[in-house]
């Protein structure tokens, strides 16, 4: 019996001679003491055999937790039959779909990567049939228990008509056959009321999701209206009312040179009285690369396509986790599991405004790796293709943090290396901030003393 290779060891934590273990597959975390440590490093030594046997309860439940295993054979089983669950498994708690109500918007973003794609083209009506058609299939054939919208764009806003219709409908849908339903908006935030999120909450709005900048000399430099002038303002007085009603989260990028103004940027919220009322923080770094069809942007990247081989992509994670700790902000869990949804047969799916389906909201605008659409029930030869990826497999196989990554973003190693393949690796940023994030959630579990 051994230690699993993706199991992670704090030394001395949360007092000196203890330790948490914290499992990468399992997602497993317990506390040990130095005497059952002992045990697990030596535990083929027969003069342990009284030891072994003291703490025969506490090994074979670490065994049952995936922390243990019999063998280096035994381990890369799991491993293979993991990532063979995750490919083909359905979680039938939730389906989550983005759709696109439009690819239109009110802004001129910089970085914005369906820039070079926009059509500035709204979803229709039939259009809008045949996505919920396409969902409501989905929805029967797999037994989802609940469906989760996020409305993206472009601006969503632009097109509420679409917005609503489809979210009344789905609503009514679920709601005669008791499943569960929700919808997040993905928003600028420009055109967002009071009256107009009383509308949405009652369609099954849970949560808003605004992208901001920083504060206005920078915001409105990246993100000016379609036309010119400033859009900060605005957007922090529709936050601040609406605030009260609805879940709002915000998601902030940042130059990865340069992150002093996001600290200014949350004693600018503090000093409204909204930093702690808000939800949780999504910081990502701008990019330089290549959006549709060739276009030269500035990529905005999502947290799971960030090049964590970076130092100073790394050095800037590290400052902003230190400053929301500083703050008493939430922190995300930094030790999820996060399967790219390329590569899984029953994974989240973007709707764009024609129709088409995408795997990943960042391939929006290239229609070659489009998988299907909702005229018909069938996906095409891309998600085939797609699906047949495995890139864990070209990883180091003992490495820890494997059941996390599964060898990273396949979008981010198409545009770093013009093929889908090669893993993108997080592992010198993980070898720094595992064992922090493995005590806030150590942290989080512990009752606080009151």
């Amino acid at each position: 019996m051994k230690l699993s290779d993706y199991t992670i060891t704090v030394e001395n934590y949360p007092k000196e001679g203890e330790y948490l273990l914290f499992n990468t597959r399992t997602q497993a975390m317990v506390k040990i003491e130095q005497g059952l440590k002992e045990i697990i490093a030596d535990y083929y030594n027969p003069q342990k055999f009284s030891l072994k046997t003291k703490y025969c309860n506490e090994l074979d439940q670490l065994f049952k937790m995936g922390i243990l295993v019999e063998n280096e054979d035994q381990d890369r089983e799991k491993l293979r039959s993991f990532f063979r669950q995750l490919k083909y498994g359905v979680n039938r708690s939730f389906m989550h779909v983005t759709l696109l109500t439009t690819d239109a918007c009110n802004f001129d973003c910089v970085y914005c990567f369906e820039k070079g794609a926009r059509e500035n083209i709204n979803m229709e009506e039939p259009t809008c049939n045949h996505a919920m058609d396409w969902m409501k299939n989905k929805v029967e054939r797999l037994g989802y228990e609940e469906l989760y919208i996020t409305f993206y764009g472009g601006e969503p806003l632009v097109n509420k008509p679409a917005l609503e219709y489809l979210a009344s409908e789905m609503k009514n849908w679920c709601d005669e056959r008791k499943v569960r339903f929700r919808f997040m908006l993905q928003t600028n935030g420009y055109l967002i009321t009071p009256e107009y999120i009383d509308k949405l909450l009652k369609l099954g709005l849970s949560s808003v999701r605004i992208s901001v900048d920083g504060l206005a000399h920078i915001h409105d430099k990246n993100r000016p209206l379609k036309g010119g002038g400033g859009t900060f303002y605005t957007i922090m007085d529709n936050i601040v009312e609406c605030l009260d009603k609805v879940k709002i989260g915000l998601s902030v990028s940042y130059d990865k040179d340069d992150i002093k103004h996001i600290e200014d940027f949350l004693d600018y919220l503090d000093d409204l009285k909204i930093l702690h009322k808000l939800g949780d923080f999504i910081f990502s770094p701008i990019h330089p690369s290549f959006g549709p069809r060739n276009h030269p942007e500035l990529f905005h990247q999502i947290s799971c396509m960030c090049n964590y081989d970076d130092d100073m992509i790394i050095s800037a994670a590290r400052k902003i986790h230190q400053l929301m700790e500083h703050k008493g902000l939430p922190i995300k869990n930094g030790m999820t599991i996060t399967a790219c949804p390329l590569t899984m047969e029953n994974g989240g799916v973007t709707i764009d405004q024609r129709g088409n389906i995408y795997k990943c909201n960042s391939m929006l605008g290239y229609k070659l790796f489009s998988v299907g659409d909702v005229f018909s029930d069938e996906y095409n030869s891309q998600h085939q293709k797609f699906l047949n990826l495995s890139p864990w497999q070209n990883c180091p196989q003992d490495c820890p943090y494997l059941p996390m990554c599964s060898g990273g973003c396949r979008f981010m190693a198409f545009l770093e290396n013009k093929n889908f393949y090669k893993p993108t690796c997080k592992k010198r940023y993980l070898d720094e901030m595992a064992p922090i994030f493995i005590k806030r959630e150590y942290e989080a579990l512990i009752p606080k003393d009151k």
